[in-house]
């Protein structure tokens, strides 16, 4: 059976290519009544849109061992158990949608090992989520069949599914991977509208967006360019935090036209700042980013951006985001660098296509000058009624997307409260808290080890927090608690109890305590100081740490 349906995948791979460019050449993508939907067995000779997962492993096509066929894919020089072969899904899966999948696993070690086929992508909070497709141990030097049947999750977007094994050394072989389920009826969002390649206006939902890093993505009808909603972009925590969107359909060797309208208002930010637009894709095994163009945005206006780019023939898993302009060193990084901000009608169409409707225009505007004069006055008062609109932003989300914490927003709100009110503060406690050696376990194991120690400090302090207060994450690795007793042993104890399970990274937390002083503080408190005084000793403590772990600082 397996056999005929890679047969029967290779009679119609002529005419799955033009509807799925964004999968290895040698999968199939059915346009048209197939349940097949992805095959591959590697006969072409090409690691096509193949990549290695985690940034680690080396893949090769070996001729020495096959399923079928003459070639398998052979992953070797693995240094973590999730490093191996991964490709995109966006092609592939749908939100609620059942899928079964089907792989062969071969591997020469010198005993049975755990291996698992896993799909990662992104929930509605922009946080990156794992599922097992399928999996199973398996005896060494024995073609294997792992087998699943699996439902995609709701509100799930950013595929990605990769092959992994349990044990970090072992070297495997895949060979005749399978997806197959209904055909993929998902919307035709984004897509076909005026001869673009891709047209997003959010009329009909966030269509296919998603978080780049830890933000959300609200649509809202607050402000819009055209149409009556647009895409509210908050609880950016890096300037390339940001929207972003899978374009594998773009076609290499050729110039595309990038072109989106951003906006951001407030008066904590500045009056002008800069923006970038970039292109993310995969390149022989490595990830690349590009830039499409740069610009200087003014505040309260919507302001086109726009550039154009050729991606290389052998680029794969191609992505297009907007962000912030980039910032070298993180300790200069404003609140501007971070700012909230809106963006509507985007599109990406090839350049000779724009090309020719820049001349249509021209000349409807040189037969038809009244015509289009009456036009211009119209959008030119449908736009300035919309700046006149006195709204003020959308209400910053309280909690932190990752930790669950209070986030930034929520802590300045309260700090801004106890400045107004001091003497609230004399009935408070304060403790600020900082995650040690991030830099170590982003560098060395990864960043997905660096969020877990994050969140395992956010959990941790509410935990002992409890409801006798609030915890904050302030930063990336940074937290504060303001709490209604003191709760410094507590602390301190659940922090030196934790650092001292292991779960494969170092976890030490460093911290600082103060509290409202009479003799310090005088009859009326003042927050600034009570907050440097705990800022203080909490660095005296990471320099403590520090010390008695030299392997595990910063360079």
């Amino acid at each position: 059976m397996k056999k005929q349906i890679i047969s029967f995948s290779i009679i119609f791979m002529m005419l799955a290519v033009l509807i799925a460019p964004n999968v290895p050449a040698d999968s199939v993508c059915y346009a048209e009544g197939g349940d097949v939907l992805f095959a591959s067995d590697f006969e072409d000779g090409a690691l096509n849109a193949w990549t290695p997962f985690g940034g680690g492993g080396k893949l090769t096509l070996d001729t020495t061992v096959s399923h079928s066929g003459d070639n398998s894919l052979a992953v070797t020089e693995r240094a973590q158990s999730y490093h191996g072969p991964s490709f995109s899904g966006d092609a592939l899966f749908t939100p609620n949608k059942t899928y079964t999948v089907s792989a062969w696993i071969y591997h020469k070690s010198d005993s049975v090992k755990t291996f698992s086929w896993t799909l990662k992508y992104v929930d509605s909070l922009g946080t990156s989520q794992y599922m097992q497709l399928a999996g199973g141990e398996i005896p060494q030097k024995v073609w294997t069949e792992i087998t699943g049947t699996v439902t995609i999750p709701e509100d799930s977007a950013n595929y990605l599914t990769y092959f992994e094994c349990a044990n970090a050394s072992t070297d495997f072989n895949i060979d005749d991977v399978v997806i197959i389920g209904d055909r993929n009826d998902r919307e035709e969002q984004g897509t076909n509208k005026k001869g673009y390649l891709y047209s997003f206006d959010f009329e009909n939902g966030n269509e296919l967006w998603a978080p780049r890093g830890d933000n959300r993505l609200i649509r809202t009808d607050e402000y819009s360019h055209t149409g009556t909603h647009s895409i509210y972009v908050t609880n950016r925590n890096k300037t390339w935090s940001g929207p972003t969107v899978n374009v594998n359909d773009v076609k290499r060797g050729v110039s595309y036209f990038y072109s989106a309208y951003i906006m951001y208002t407030g008066d904590e930010y500045e009056d002008v700042h800069g923006f970038r637009m970039e292109l993310q894709y995969s390149q022989n095994g490595e990830t690349k980013y590009q830039l499409i163009t740069a610009k200087d945005i003014p505040k309260d206006k919507w302001t086109r951006i726009t550039g154009t780019y050729i991606l290389p023939e052998d680029a794969a898993d191609a992505a297009f985001y907007l962000q912030t302009s980039n910032v070298d060193e993180p300790e200069k990084i404003t609140e501007s660098d971070l700012m909230s901000f809106y963006t509507d009608s985007v599109i990406i169409s090839e350049t000779s296509v724009i090309h020719r409707e820049t001349a249509v225009k021209a000349l409807i505007i040189l037969c038809a000058a009244a015509a289009a004069a009456l036009l211009i006055r119209a959008l030119f008062l449908l736009i300035a009624k919309r700046m006149r609109k006195k709204k003020e932003v959308l209400k910053s989300i309280a909690k932190d997307a990752m930790t669950q914490c209070y986030n930034r927003n929520a802590y300045e709100k309260r700090i801004d409260e106890l400045t107004k009110e001091p003497e609230k503060c004399k009935d408070l406690w304060f403790a600020l808290c900082d995650v040690n050696f991030l830099k170590y376990i982003n560098d060395n194991l990864g960043h997905e080890k660096g969020d877990e120690a994050i969140t395992r400090c956010g959990r941790l302090l509410m935990d002992v927090v409890g409801d006798d207060g609030e915890v904050y994450r302030t930063g990336g690795d940074e937290f504060v608690c303001i709490t209604k007793k003191s709760m410094q042993e507590q602390i301190r104890e659940a922090l030196a109890k934790e650092s001292e399970e292991d779960k494969g990274y170092p976890f030490a937390v460093a911290s600082g305590f103060a509290a409202y002083d009479p003799e310090t503080d005088g009859e009326s408190p003042d927050i600034s100081a009570i907050t440097e005084r705990s800022d203080k000793e909490m660095y005296e403590n990471k320099q403590e740490i520090k010390a008695k772990n030299t392997e595990y600082s910063r360079k």
